[in-house]
């Protein structure tokens, strides 16, 4: 159990944040207790509930999906980190369907170009740096590049308020999140570092999440008749609280999360045992080569001076 402690963990938090919609998940002051309906909600009973299982789920099946050893080669690592992409995008096209407004300044624009330039110069130093010598070096692929995106943000989005949709938001950066964790050496990594990037996004969601939860209690007492036909009536804002169920399920982000660290410090030692022994396996044959052509250089030179 103390070897697969990790495992255990990327299992349990998901299971924790589901079993919260059991839980309540905002209730009033005591005072008001039984005078205004409902004095508690559950998790079941609000689309939090629902935000709160689908995001366990999806942490769960990535937690599986990175767990096991497969997961080591790059291939598949980058298919986790597609799978972790399009589940965000998913995720936020399904419970965020607002539109989201930006207005880029100076400042801004010179943050998204250099977020922008530094995953474009990684990704193509990792995919033909090997092939293509300028490449090779990301700080002259990152110049022009950043330069370049920095004049076409200029000339078409900066000073300009835009509008799009909010999963739109979440699949670029996601994206570029994605393209950044596997340009980073070793390629084996790659989902590991995306898991840990998905438990923080996780542990954002379920946190930011309690004023709107505490805004939904008072919104279903407002529908809610309280007696012979009055409704209307809640409690303020001050005096509602978040409960258990919330906790429960921030609780099961922080349990996620360690065990993303945790996995990703294990087999990032494994990695690198790897690469040691592939380096000595490596020394140690160019030895033996050295050797066996020094041995037939011999054999050469004496035939030679026999045949002499």
């Amino acid at each position: 159990m103390k070897k697969n402690w990790t495992k255990i963990a990327l299992a349990l938090g998901p299971v924790l944040m589901i079993s919260s919609v059991t839980w309540e998940y905002a209730r009033i002051d005591s005072t008001y207790t039984f005078l205004i309906q409902p004095w508690a909600m559950r998790g079941h009973e609000t689309i939090h509930g629902q935000i709160i299982v689908v995001l366990g789920i999806l942490l769960l099946v990535a937690g599986l999906l990175t767990s096991v050893e497969r997961a080591l080669k790059p291939r598949n690592s980058a298919l986790i980190v597609g799978y972790v992409v399009i589940a965000a995008t998913g995720f936020t096209a399904t419970f965020g369907r607002d539109t989201s407004t930006f207005a880029l300044g100076d400042a801004s624009g010179i943050a998204l170009s250099l977020f922008l330039a530094i995953s474009l110069s990684l990704a193509l130093r990792s995919s033909l740096g090997d092939t293509v010598k300028w490449f090779s070096r990301a700080l002259l692929t990152f110049i022009p590049l950043f330069f370049g995106i920095f004049v076409l943000l200029g000339a078409t989005i900066v000073g300009e308020s835009i509008t799009v949709p909010t999963w739109l938001v979440t699949f670029i950066v996601s994206s570029s999140l994605g393209a950044l964790v596997i340009t980073i050496k070793p390629m084996d990594m790659s989902a590991n570092r995306m898991l840990i990037l998905s438990s923080v996004s996780a542990w954002a969601v379920v946190t930011f999440s309690a004023g709107a939860i505490r805004e939904s209690l008072i919104a279903i007492q407002l529908r809610t008749d309280q007696s012979d036909g009055i409704f209307d009536v809640a409690v303020q804002y001050k005096d509602t609280q978040i409960a258990g169920g919330w906790w429960l399920a921030g609780f099961g982000t922080f349990v996620f999360f360690v065990g993303s660290v945790g996995l990703w410090a294990r087999r990032r030692d494994v990695v690198a045992a790897i690469a040691r022994a592939k380096k000595q396996r490596e020394a140690a044959e160019e030895s033996a080569r050295e050797i066996q052509e020094a041995a037939e250089a011999y054999a050469r030179e004496q035939d030679q001076f026999a045949s002499g």
